[in-house]
């Protein structure tokens, strides 16, 4: 019997067409969820920038309204600062890769795919190192300040 005249709805099966219409569906998810991740990274970043920017103020201003709060404690966040930095540059780095992949050799591909996993590593320290600067002001703000 050929493969042509098999009824593949009429066994409650799918045909090669709506195979390869879900397979491109796939495809084009697994594409878009790619994009999306970026975006997210990107929109977590700029949180993250605005929210140090605002640690920054609020450790020159915890420095200048109590005696007992050094200034130097204002390197706290600026420290966060340069990580943040460090890692918009190494996404910047991926973005400039990915731009021109097609003439990347298989060797180029490797180390950049280990990157990439230490710039995902990075962003992820980047909130904690974040979180870290936080509770270093709100116990200088509830424990040291007069």
């Amino acid at each position: 019997m050929n493969e042509q005249e098999i009824d593949w709805k009429k066994h409650g099966l799918m045909t090669d067409e709506e195979l390869k219409e879900i397979d491109d569906n796939f495809k084009r998810i697994e594409k878009e969820g790619n994009l999306f991740i970026l975006r997210y990274f990107d929109r977590i970043h700029d949180k993250l920038f605005t929210f140090n920017n605002i640690l920054i103020v609020g450790y020159f201003a915890l420095s200048k309204l109590s005696n007992s709060i050094s200034m130097f404690n204002i390197l706290i966040p600026f420290i966060n600062l340069g990580i943040l930095i460090f890692i918009e540059y190494r996404m910047m780095e991926k973005s400039i890769f990915e731009s021109k992949i097609t003439t990347k050799t298989k060797n180029d591909i490797d180390k950049y795919g280990g990157k990439i996993n230490k710039t995902n590593l990075f962003s992820l320290l980047s909130i904690f190192t974040t979180l870290i600067v936080t509770l270093i002001f709100l116990n200088n703000l509830l424990f040291k300040s007069n």
